[in-house]
């Protein structure tokens, strides 16, 4: 095995170790703790000349601190106790060592009450403000009662003591932000996502909606030809058309596909405001009476509007041609100070209001898009539908 590979398991076990400890701290951080404070007990026990006791009284801080690298907390009480685990001994051991003054070099600087910074640090990190703020009371009642006085002062182990807090209660903080905006990033993927989902649903609806009813209406006309006995011809016209239908409405999904896809390459333009007279068109050759009525500069109209007009249009269609078999249906499209498309059939039994059913709710969201206004419901005999689009939501400014 190569030393990089060597290196990389360890990175990944110690990475492990860390996510099963649900914290959000890169792999080395508690690698460059531990490593800190072996550094600084090392030193400490140095002082009082290695003896064995004191050497113990190091091994007792140190191995319980490395805890987090190799003792699992797959069970439930050390899952939310681990801290006692490491608090005791720790705590223990650092009263032991500060027990006997250094002796052997640097005694005016002694090491053994800063051993408790780190660990105070780590442990706010860990287990949290209100625990970490526990033990590093607890690290300040072992300093005053055991540490030696020094020409530098008790005080500036307390200082150092703080500022370790302090630094611990910072990462904290961090740790729990970068916690927030990765949830906040979650949560707003999630509502992209479904939100675009959505969208692609509403298209194919609008599609394949008006597509069946129209392709029904020449197929029953070629079913009554034949069942009638009337001229073959006429059965063979409205397949043909149905046919036709079908296959503008199979070449206007792929359309829409390709341009829903990542890519779009490839890919002719989706309607717009001009085709509504192909809409019109369509209806008309399946045997539904349309009148049509349009005015003002339909090139006016911007593209991604034109195509919530088309479908809303398509939508209105469609759901006239499906509770309305047969009956007049009333078009008009103006294009003036903004844009206003009505549609209008007789009513033929009930009706749902607005907010029921897939279809109106997806033409009240197209035009909640297009910044417009969209009343669709009964008013005395007939079934209108009403959309407002105000001039500065939706006209092509021209280039200067």
């Amino acid at each position: 095995m190569s030393v990089q590979s060597l290196a990389r398991d360890v990175r990944d076990f110690l990475d492990r170790r860390v996510r099963s400890k649900d914290l959000d701290i890169p792999w080395w951080a508690p690698l460059l703790s531990a490593a800190a404070l072996v550094g600084v007990v090392t030193v400490a026990v140095l002082q009082r000349e290695a003896s064995g006791p004191m050497v113990l009284a190091g091994l007792v801080i140190v191995v319980p601190s490395l805890s987090i690298f190799f003792v699992p907390t797959s069970g439930e009480w050390l899952k939310h106790n681990m801290w006692v685990v490491d608090a005791v001994p720790t705590l223990a051991g650092s009263a032991w060592l500060m027990s006997q003054p250094a002796s052997s070099f640097w005694p005016q600087h002694d090491f053994a009450p800063a051993v408790l910074v780190p660990l105070t640090l780590e442990m706010v990190i860990r287990e949290g403000l209100r625990t970490g703020t526990i033990y590093g009371i607890a690290s300040g009642v072992v300093m005053w009662v055991f540490a030696a006085d020094t020409p530098s002062g008790v005080g500036v182990h307390f200082l150092l003591l703080f500022v370790g807090w302090v630094c611990g209660l910072m990462m904290l903080a961090q740790m729990r932000a970068l916690r927030a905006e990765r949830l906040a990033r979650s949560q707003e993927h999630a509502r992209a996502t479904e939100a675009e989902r959505t969208r692609i649903a509403r298209e194919i609806h609008d599609l394949v909606g008006h597509s069946l009813s129209i392709t029904l209406l020449h197929l029953t006309a070629a079913r009554r030809s034949v069942a009638e006995g009337d001229d073959p011809d006429e059965a063979v016209s409205a397949l043909t058309e149905a046919e036709a239908v079908g296959r503008r409405a199979m070449a206007e999904i792929r359309r829409t596909m390709g341009v829903l896809s990542t890519s779009g390459a490839g890919t002719a333009p989706l309607p717009g405001a001009a085709d509504v007279v192909r809409l019109v068109e369509e209806g008309r050759s399946a045997g539904q009476s349309i009148t049509f009525s349009s005015s003002g500069d339909l090139s006016r109209i911007d593209a991604g509007v034109g195509l919530g007009i088309y479908r809303i249009l398509q939508e209105s269609l469609a759901n006239a041609i499906r509770h309305a078999p047969g009956a007049p249906v009333s078009v008009s499209l103006a294009v003036a100070d903004g844009v206003r498309l009505s549609v209008q059939n007789p009513l033929v039994g009930s009706r749902r209001g607005v907010g029921e059913g897939s279809g109106l709710a997806g033409m009240a969201a197209r035009a909640e898009q297009l910044r417009g206004r969209l009343s669709a419901g009964a008013e005395e005999s007939m079934w209108k539908v009403d959309l407002v689009i105000p001039p500065h939501c939706l006209v092509r400014r021209a280039l200067a």
